[in-house]
């Protein structure tokens, strides 16, 4: 395996390693914090929001880079290359989402400052990329044997994501109290799949184009010596 190979493949891996981590360091460093009824954003403004800020930034430039090792490394068609794309639409909108803090309790539906109303546009953009990254991605993975084997896995993520960001936007509109849960379950997914992948990635040679059977020497034409000795006689 090549460097720049294992380099994308090691961000894949440590994307959501590193999400849940500074994700939990900060919800302990906040007194009265709720898992369960308010949002990972909550974090990003007030005491120590510089935690969930990095996090945002760290995070989405691990999967920028990991996304460019998937657009580079599977080659199953148009489809899974969009999908690849959206995965990395996710990654700058985590990481643009530091620069937007939300206002106190995140609020969705109600007067927002111009801060929150941007936050609130990336979120909807790049979960919804999240969401449907895996499923267009394993439209085209039998196409590539090298990742034929998760094809199932993805669409069945695909599907999944999909669902539980759906579920989750409608808890956001409809004010469910554990909204925070939802949140967590529907990232939950994505991630999980994205450190599958990247481990996948490891395990594969490095590619830069389609493997195209090599083409066979050109072959010299025979000379019947034999027939050129009896006309020459």
């Amino acid at each position: 395996m090549r460097r720049d190979t294992a380099i994308v493949a090691s961000c894949g891996v440590s994307a959501p390693i590193v999400m849940l981590t500074l994700w939990t360091v900060a919800s302990l460093l906040r007194p009265g914090y709720d898992q369960l009824t308010q949002y990972g954003s909550e974090l990003a403004t007030g005491q120590d929001s510089t935690i969930m800020n990095a996090n945002f930034v760290i995070t989405g430039s691990l999967i920028i880079i990991f996304f460019l090792g998937l657009f580079t490394h599977i080659h199953a068609g148009k489809w899974p290359a969009i999908g690849a794309m959206l995965l990395g639409i996710f990654g700058v909108g985590e990481a643009v989402t530091a620069a937007f803090p939300c206002d106190p309790g995140c609020p969705f539906a109600s007067s927002q400052s111009p801060s929150q109303s941007i936050h609130n546009l990336i979120a909807v953009i790049a979960f919804g990329s999240l969401a449907l990254a895996p499923l267009l991605i394993s439209s085209g993975l039998k196409r590539d044997t090298l990742w034929g084997g998760y094809q199932s896995y993805s669409l069945a993520t695909g599907f999944a994501s999909i669902g539980l960001f759906l579920l989750f936007s409608f808890a956001v509109l409809s004010s469910f109290p554990y909204v925070g849960l939802l949140q967590r379950v529907f990232l939950a997914i994505p991630f999980l799949w994205i450190e599958l992948m990247a481990v996948h990635l490891f395990k594969i040679p490095n590619r830069t184009s389609p493997a195209i059977p090599p083409s066979s020497p050109p072959v010299a034409p025979k000379t019947d010596y034999h027939a050129k000795s009896l006309v020459e006689i």
